[in-house]
């Protein structure tokens, strides 16, 4: 059926204001998504492109500073196991057995302030191993005839004291009065030495590394 005049001019006025309802919002959306686009095409590229300028930097700008080892490497010896015993004259039962390595730290029997607290930190650093604590034994050489109070070894549970049979001993761990901390591989083979205070953290994340081997 034809339109007459006026309902054709009306029809068209209706379609002519929808469109321009409608065009705004949509030329308002194409930027919006296009905006989006750009942003995730940029993250993506920077998540590829970061990690290459980071390392870049870190290798020719500014290289990490290299953490010093803590300890004093030695040439690997032997402990000579027959020269030690335990304090109640059992047998010392040798790392290759136990597959466990050595904190061994010669001192005095009446263990002054500064040998409890090298006790105290070996302890410290053997409980802070977690899963590998059963790899680590600790060792006291006492370097004269004076029996450790109760007390004492009574907080170091873990703690085995020995003696040394021959003097020849005292020059593999450093010395008689050198109160050095000495670490045995399980192998049987002296091959770290450290002061008796060194830094604790340095020192707990030192042993962490080595005793994995």
């Amino acid at each position: 059926m034809a339109c007459l005049p006026g309902e054709k001019e009306m029809t068209d006025l209706q379609t002519n204001s929808q469109l321009a309802d409608s065009d705004p919002a949509s030329v308002a959306t194409e930027p919006g998504n296009q905006k989006r686009g750009r942003l995730i095409l940029l993250a993506i590229v920077a998540i590829g492109v970061l990690p290459l300028f980071a390392a870049l930097y870190f290798r020719y700008v500014s290289p990490p500073t290299v953490k010093a080892i803590v300890g004093e490497p030695l040439t690997p010896v032997a402990l000579p196991f027959e020269l030690l015993q335990r304090s109640d004259g059992a047998a010392l039962r040798h790392p290759e057995v136990s597959g466990n390595w050595w904190v061994v730290f010669a001192a005095p029997g009446a263990c002054d302030e500064r040998c409890r607290h090298t006790l105290y930190l070996t302890r410290q650093a053997r409980t802070a191993q977690g899963r590998n604590m059963a790899r680590v034994e600790r060792l006291w050489l006492i370097t004269d005839a004076n029996v450790p109070a109760p007390e004492l070894l009574a907080i170091h549970p873990d703690l085995i004291t020995i003696k040394a049979v021959d003097e020849k001993v005292f020059q593999f761990l450093g010395g008689r009065e050198s109160r050095k901390i000495n670490l045995v591989d399980r192998r049987g083979l002296l091959v770290f030495r450290y002061t008796e205070d060194p830094e604790p953290k340095a020192f707990i994340r030192e042993l962490g590394k080595l005793v994995k081997f």
